[in-house]
């Protein structure tokens, strides 16, 4: 039995759903446009949850003061992490410029 994108792996086992994704994924990633999504959906969903928790502030809530404060300062933080990528900024580890070679 083959599955509808071809002959079966080799092995004998057929790939499911999970597999084909992952692959596809791999295949997406290999053509990069530069933008780390991972980051961008840190962005988006602090900005949720701080604009959550602003709104229970508005309403009495004074303990939503933290996760409100917490999110708002990871959003700021992955905010200029993708501006320095996007100027060609470092990359890699903080500290690791200046280590022996």
């Amino acid at each position: 039995m083959t599955t509808a994108g071809g002959p079966p792996p080799a092995g004998g086992q057929h790939r499911g759903l999970g597999d084909r994704v992952r692959r596809w994924w791999q295949r997406a990633d290999d053509v990069r446009t530069g933008t780390r999504w991972a980051s961008v959906a840190t962005v988006l969903g602090g900005v949720v949850v701080a604009v959550l928790c602003l709104a229970l502030v508005l309403r009495g809530r004074a303990w939503a003061w933290i996760p409100c404060v917490l999110a708002a300062a990871v959003t700021f933080r992955e905010v200029r992490y993708l501006q320095r990528v996007a100027r060609g900024g470092r990359r890699g580890p903080r500290y690791q410029e200046n280590a022996p070679r």
